[in-house]
């Protein structure tokens, strides 16, 4: 989704000495010149650079910085991008961070930040697939996108546009302002995004005892003309030695309206012949946003630094929908049925931490003491009734309640001698969960401490050779939304359930490294003890789909990568990163066997930048993205490719640009995700509306040399709204 810096250094050699004073005098009247040296020294930034217990991508003054931060996030080594979900090395969990601050932010909402993102504004991406004892426990790998910072004082502001063309089309504006002082740095933005979204399905499920095969042709569009998000960014240095950081974000989006209209036909598999039919129509409102605050202490002294941070954050989530079923079964009179669901879902958070940090020569440590609380409300109402009346109906409705604290301390050494560079760390956490469910009538009460190590070994064999190690133990809490057991239908004959006893997943991360100049080898194992997925299953006698949220017995990752970015010239670029692994996952079928699905996936991510002219105002990047068959559970997938484009051309001293993007050229992006065991036959096509074209303009004014307020990363609870 990759940077070459040269610097040239001039040096004036002076000669001054009092001794040479009378020789100088004599040289001046033979009318001698004295000829003043200097020396150019050429250094060139990596654009890839392994460290202990990271890989680094540098991405600073290279044509990617034309592209959004989505975009660069596509082409990170070590990144793998599918159907818009990201994954490092197998885990689809990820911690985001943003300098080393956590973002509170679903997928969607961190997709939607960093396409509002401006490359120019990244100086690198870390992949982390170990983290440190400093980061939280939870998720697989860490990616903490560094963004570029600079106090010089003055105000700046850029307006921009979005025109997005795919099958409806959507829009987006935005403003973003930066102020800075000698003591103040201030900057803020707000969006307001506009359009309709489409996911296109067709669900098959074939009962084998019944001889029938129902398909669904689903066809969700989605308006949502009217979403805001802002952001405001706030550092006050009260000296040279400490400062205050605070501010706040959020999102709201008062409509979110889908209308859908879904055909199923049922088909007898004797001979293909149609046999009955229903059709459902679902109207769909929601009404969602969320609120983060955050206020933080930094003081430094001598090789000390302490940081106390504090986040508060709320979440709110309304859905209102009503279902209506009309059946036109073989042998039975046409009918009827009507239901509705009301939810809402309410979220508060709080987080403070303390961190400490002692830098030596050759010695580093870090140590931390962190709480959080964390309190999620979820009322389900179902309505059931008839083409008049609705009426409440308990005996489907639910009210679920859960409460988490986490008490957490960590610490780790970091030493550096000769050529070794090792680390060593150690994090506690102790989690205290109660969870209440009233229909079905659950009640959960946990308290669980676990320890998390980590180790890193990197050793320098030469100038431009390494060889490192590592190992982490990571674990992955469930979201709070998927301990529901309450049913949420999509229609009369599915529904998705979430698992009041859903346990959380522990990893065990190993990874051996070697780098030789721009070239990086990663061979990597990865043990997952209980992971959650969601997964689906038909019901013979009811013919009802339940997708579930729900735990699998173990999974494993074992594979290899490599990466490596080419300078064909000044202007051109190239990146290659490409990665094969072996997965299984074991998990238990319906008829109480262990199963276990088994596969070799390989991904290739080929990009290429060029800067079309000297003055570097024209900037061109193409890329190719291929994933391979990948399993998820008792789930097949398909293999998939994107192929797109990105054009941008600067004008009128830089301060205007537009920039052209069609993704998904031969619209590939798609897949199809099936189940076959035991009595369990069904598949579906997936496709999110990918291919598209994009007309971005943005214009810069005010001193575009003022950078941003850097804005401080929420916690791990936030991240699992």
């Amino acid at each position: 989704m990759k940077l070459h810096l040269t610097l040239s250094l001039c040096l004036p050699l002076f000669v001054c000495a009092q001794n040479v004073a009378d020789t100088t005098q004599k040289s001046l009247k033979k009318d001698t010149t004295i000829v003043l040296n200097t020396v150019n020294v050429n250094y060139k930034k990596p654009m890839l650079k392994r460290k202990a217990d990271r890989l680094e991508f540098n991405i600073d003054q290279t044509p990617l910085q034309n592209l959004n931060g989505w975009d660069i996030l596509k082409n990170t080594p070590n990144v793998v991008m599918k159907n818009d979900e990201l994954s490092v090395q197998g885990s689809t969990q990820i911690l985001v961070t943003i300098n080393d601050k956590r973002t509170l932010m679903s997928q969607e909402q961190l997709k939607q930040f960093l396409e509002n993102t401006d490359g120019s504004s990244i100086s690198a991406v870390e992949v982390i697939t170990n983290p440190p004892a400093k980061y939280e426990a939870q998720g697989g790998a860490v990616i903490n996108i560094k963004m570029k910072q600079n106090k010089l004082a003055g105000y700046k502001g850029r307006l921009s546009g979005r025109y997005h063309q795919s099958i409806y089309a959507k829009g987006r504006i935005g403003l973003m302002q930066s102020f800075n002082t000698d003591k103040w740095q201030l900057s803020g933005d707000y969006n307001f995004v506009s359009g309709d979204y489409v996911r296109k399905n067709v669900d098959v499920v074939t009962f084998a005892n019944d001889q029938t095969r129902w398909e669904s042709d689903m066809v969700r569009k989605t308006q949502a003309h009217e979403q805001h998000s802002y952001n405001f960014s706030a550092q006050y240095s009260i000296d040279t030695l400490q400062n205050v950081q605070f501010g706040f974000d959020g999102s709201y989006n008062p409509a979110s309206i889908g209308n859908y209209n879904v055909p199923t036909n049922i088909y007898n598999t004797t001979n293909n012949v149609l046999q009955s039919s229903y059709q459902t129509l679902n109207d769909r409102r929601q009404r969602y946003g969320s609120f983060n605050a955050y206020l933080a202490y930094d003081k430094k002294f001598g090789a000390h630094n302490l940081t106390w941070s504090n986040n508060y954050s709320s979440n709110h989530h309304r859905e209102n929908q009503e279902v209506a079923t009309y059946f036109r079964f073989i042998n039975e009179p046409e009918r009827y049925n009507r239901f509705a669901n009301h939810s809402l879902q309410l979220i508060d958070l709080y987080a403070s931490q303390l961190d400490y940090r002692l830098s030596q020569k050759k010695l580093t440590f870090e140590g931390g003491l962190k709480y959080s609380f964390v309190s999620n409300q979820n009322d389900l109402n179902f309505f059931d009734g008839n083409l008049q009346d609705l009426v409440l109906d308990p005996s489907r409705s639910n009210l679920f309640k859960y409460k988490e604290n986490i008490f957490a301390a960590y610490a780790s050494v970091n030493y550096q001698w000769e050529k070794w560079e090792a680390k060593v760390g150690l994090r506690s956490e102790t989690t205290l969960i109660q969870t209440v469910s009233n229909n079905p009538f659950v009640e959960n009460k946990n308290t669980i401490t676990n320890l998390f190590p980590t180790l890193y070994l990197m050793y320098n064999v030469a100038k431009d050779q390494q060889l490192g190690f590592s190992y982490g133990k990571r674990i992955n809490r469930p979201n709070y939304d998927f301990l529901n057991p309450s049913k949420s239908y999509y229609n009369f004959y599915s529904y998705f359930q979430g698992d009041a006893n859903l346990k959380s997943t522990i990893i065990h991360n190993l990874s051996t490294t070697y780098t030789l100049k721009d070239w990086n080898f990663e061979l990597y194992y990865s043990h997952r003890v209980n992971p959650s997925m969601e997964i689906s299953v038909q019901n013979p006698e009811t013919f009802e789909t339940i997708y579930n949220y729900t735990n699998i017995e173990k999974s494993n990752n074992f594979g290899a990568n490599v990466s490596k970015s080419f300078s064909l010239t000044d202007l051109w670029k190239v990146n290659l990163y490409a990665m094969g692994e072996y997965n299984d996952d074991y998990f238990v079928g319906v008829d109480r066997v262990l199963y276990k699905n088994k596969n070799f996936f390989y991904y290739v991510n080929f990009s290429t930048q060029i800067t079309l002219d000297k003055a570097k105002t024209w900037d061109l990047n193409m890329s190719y993205v291929y994933n391979s068959k990948s399993i998820q559970g008792s789930f097949n997938i398909t293999s998939s490719q994107n192929t797109n484009i990105v054009l941008n051309k600067k004008m009128f001293d830089k301060k205007f640009e537009v920039g052209l993007v069609i993704n998904d050229i031969f619209k590939t992006d798609n897949s199809i995700i099936s189940a076959k065991y035991a009595n369990q036959n069904q598949y579906f096509t997936d496709y999110r509306d990918t291919q598209c074209f994009m007309v971005n303009l943005k214009f810069n004014f005010g001193n575009q040399k003022v950078k941003d307020a850097k804005a401080r990363a929420k916690t791990a609870e936030q991240n699992r709204m």
